[in-house]
């Protein structure tokens, strides 16, 4: 057999060959799918009928090896922020003008100047106080010893309006809203402390350290008004006043009267005592009145007997039937003024009326 012969009889014999290596594959791999293909063969054999990206999401969601870690439901600290899932902390800076351009330095971090890190509205770029929502230009000025609205001033504007709705009203004093000593917020209608204490406050606290009126003769006559308001409210005061007893002839004058002229709402009331204090009380009448008189301007039948000085006995040592004698009656008094348990507290003032030898019997 010439070469060219036997040439020819390979090819029946390669191509046989070819058929049972391609079917020895496919019996290799398990089942061949189609059967006319290697590559067919072992993919259907790996992922089954959905091919190899059906086969991936069967055991979970695909995997991109260049993309980032989310975010997403990453809280982190103030002045940080999520990166590639992870919280940092901002960049360190060492105060204004410190941070790069786009960013502003903040508790010792440079914030991005959109970043609103406290949640006020006011976003780092404009805040003056990132770590305070309780700063912010957006925010009105209060009386807290802070800036409040950003402008670098501190419980700036009216001392009043700025305590205008604090419970407690007065005006703005050291970062608080109350009232100077002495002075009271009674009308919150009106911003301030519009009311002063009457008299002010130390004077006439108690019997001994009471407001001294001076001298009243009974002749020929003396009237002092005093007026006040007695506030606060649990406080009382003392006034004290000599009442002398000019030498009489004929008719003693001799009449001390203390009454509240003026007494809005029928707010106040007086003690008056005739002697001398003893501790810290005054002997006499315990019982509060608005109107009080002493005297010895007159005649009166107390038991069977004529008393009084008006007229003037002249005889001897014993009174008569028809008059008495007219002794030195003078003394010092003693006033407390106070307000009414349960009376409405106001800055209205009382009027009191002192005098000796005015008034008749």
């Amino acid at each position: 057999m010439t070469r060219a012969e036997r040439a020819v009889s390979l090819v029946p014999s390669i191509a046989a060959l070819l058929v049972f290596t391609g079917a020895l594959a496919a019996g290799c791999g398990g089942g061949g799918g189609d059967g006319d293909d290697v590559d067919a063969g072992v993919r259907d054999a790996q992922v089954g009928e959905g091919g190899v990206d059906a086969g991936r999401r069967d055991s979970g969601p695909p995997v991109d090896a260049m993309a980032p870690p989310s975010c997403e439901g990453v809280t982190c600290d103030a002045f940080e922020y999520c990166f590639e899932g992870e919280c940092a902390s901002y960049p360190p800076c060492a105060g204004d003008g410190t941070c790069r351009a786009g960013s502003t330095c903040h508790s010792r971090y440079c914030v991005p100047d959109d970043v609103d890190v406290d949640g006020d509205g006011s976003p780092a770029g404009e805040d003056c106080d990132e770590a305070d929502p309780e700063n912010s230009p957006l925010l009105d000025e209060i009386c807290d010893g802070d800036d409040d609205d950003c402008d670098t001033e501190v419980d700036e504007g009216d001392p009043a309006a700025i305590c205008e709705y604090y419970p407690g009203g007065g005006v703005c004093i050291d970062g608080s809203c109350g009232c100077p000593s002495g002075t009271f917020d009674l009308d919150r209608e009106v911003p301030g402390c519009e009311c002063a204490a009457m008299p002010d406050l130390g004077l006439g606290v108690t019997c001994e350290t009471a407001i001294d009126l001076g001298s009243f003769p009974d002749s020929p006559g003396l009237t002092q008004v005093v007026t006040g308001n007695v506030l606060p409210d649990d406080r009382v005061v003392w006034y004290r006043f000599t009442a002398t007893d000019v030498a009489d002839t004929t008719c003693d004058n001799f009449h001390v009267r203390a009454q509240l002229t003026s007494n809005p709402g029928d707010t106040f009331e007086i003690t008056v005592s005739r002697g001398s204090c003893a501790a810290v009380a005054c002997p006499g009448p315990v019982t509060p009145t608005i109107d009080y008189s002493w005297a010895t301007d007159f005649r009166g039948d107390v038991g069977g007997v004529v008393s009084g000085q008006c007229p003037c006995w002249a005889g001897g040592t014993t009174p008569s039937a028809a008059a008495a004698h007219c002794t030195d009656d003078s003394a010092t008094f003693f006033v407390r003024v106070r307000r009414r348990p349960g009376s409405a507290l106001s800055c209205a003032t009382y009027s009191l009326e002192i005098s000796n030898g005015v008034y008749d019997s």
